[in-house]
């Protein structure tokens, strides 16, 4: 796990769970389970495909069927973006071809890690998915503090803030849903 700032102020945690096996066994699944809790837990999940492979369809099959036992991809999971990696592998032509079809699409990013082609549109893409997902609040705390303001500031966006003479600050952040139930437990 690492924390890396996306474009601008938000900071993220990025994880990189274990890879994909195709007919995962069934008593594997539960172990599975445990691997992948930041997947469950994530409010965006990236996964990264091979997209030069020549199974990368069959890869990608086994992986969201994984995902499927997991209950992970349905209508109430993070949304999903699909990065197809290594597309400085493929032909110009069959490149120029899927690139015409993935900008079509909003869940997937054509890119290549060698050469960071389509990694600034990966990092858009997923600041814009964690935005939506963001609910606004409107906070108020004593300016005495301290910890929690700069909790919000690390973990939120502070879109307004108003001090006023009685030593309270009223805040409008923020927060994903998740972030607004940890600030509640401090």
């Amino acid at each position: 796990m690492r924390a890396v700032r996306l474009g601008g102020e938000r900071m993220v945690i990025l994880s990189d769970t274990v890879g994909f096996i195709a007919d995962l066994p069934t008593q594997l699944v539960a172990a599975f389970r445990a691997t992948l809790e930041e997947v469950i837990e994530a409010d965006v999940i990236v996964h990264v495909r091979d997209i030069a492979h020549p199974d990368t369809e069959a890869q990608r099959s086994d992986v969201l069927a994984v995902l499927a036992a997991l209950d992970i991809g349905g209508p109430d999971s993070a949304p999903m973006i699909e990065v197809l990696n290594k597309a400085d592998l493929l032909p110009e032509a069959q490149r120029a071809v899927l690139a015409a079809q993935v900008a079509r699409r909003k869940d997937q990013v054509l890119a290549s890690a060698l050469t960071g082609d389509g990694v600034p549109d990966l990092i858009r893409r997923v600041d814009t998915l964690l935005a939506e997902h963001a609910r606004l609040y409107d906070l108020t705390l004593a300016a005495a503090d301290g910890e929690r303001l700069a909790w919000l500031y690390r973990h939120g966006d502070v879109l307004r803030r108003d001090d006023d003479s009685e030593g309270h600050v009223r805040l409008s952040v923020r927060l994903s849903p998740e972030n607004h139930a940890r600030f509640a437990r401090l």
